[in-house]
């Protein structure tokens, strides 16, 4: 059991390792001689546990992955508002963005010239390139917006007539914003900056009465 123990810890080790050094050079950039030494361990080491660079990134690209699809349960199975929900949601995955070195990376990683859809349901590009993005990415993140507006709309939270499928993408378009600031500058990550977001598209989305029923800025400690 300890010695599971210690190689867990190995494992998490050089995966964070690994995520910092993709989040600050790139994918290309990144060699295996400075990922093992921020992690502290051999390069023996770091092959027992990840054959290549590209199984790294597949890594990190699948411990984001995973980080994101519980925000994202936790946002579909809320008991509150479905429109707070959605407002918690992108608060969570900028959070995400900004403080978690492996979303960052893994998200990064996924920017082939287009954003890889918060690392949800990409795919893996041939040995020696960096993972290529998944049109089925974005869908993905769209369906569970169109998921949270469809239940806004059936607890009558949403303006009379809204096009629901135009507003999931709106969001979408929004959350898309988020990833390319994530490579750009985690500040505009900030939670304020995301609640003027918000601000502005709040309205599109409900009755003007009942804008000020949602806490549009991130809960405290958030």
């Amino acid at each position: 059991m300890a010695k599971q123990e210690r190689a867990g810890r190995t494992r998490q080790a050089v995966l964070l390792a690994a995520a910092d050094t993709f989040a600050d050079a790139g994918f290309e950039s990144a060699s295996l001689v400075d990922i093992s030494r921020r992690a502290g361990v051999s390069k023996g080491a770091l092959y027992f546990h990840f054959v290549s660079k590209q199984a790294l990134a597949d890594g990190v690209r699948t411990a984001a992955a995973d980080t994101i699809g519980l925000a994202v349960l936790r946002a579909l199975r809320g008991r509150g508002p479905a429109v707070q929900e959605l407002l918690d949601l992108t608060h969570e995955l900028a959070r995400l963005l900004r403080e978690d070195v492996v979303v960052r990376a893994g998200v990064l990683l996924g920017l082939g010239g287009r954003p890889a859809g918060c690392g949800v349901g990409a795919v893996v590009s041939p040995a020696g390139s960096p993972p290529e993005p998944s049109a089925d990415a974005w869908w993905s993140l769209t369906a569970v917006f169109r998921t949270l507006l469809d239940r806004a709309a059936a607890a009558g939270e949403l303006r009379p007539g809204l096009d629901r499928e135009q507003a999931a993408g709106l969001l979408t378009t929004l959350a898309a914003g988020l990833v390319l600031f994530a490579a750009e500058s985690t500040g505009r990550l900030a939670a304020e900056a995301v609640g003027g977001l918000w601000t502005a598209a709040l309205p599109s989305l409900v009755p003007a009465d009942r804008v000020a029923d949602y806490r549009i800025r991130a809960a405290r400690g958030a």
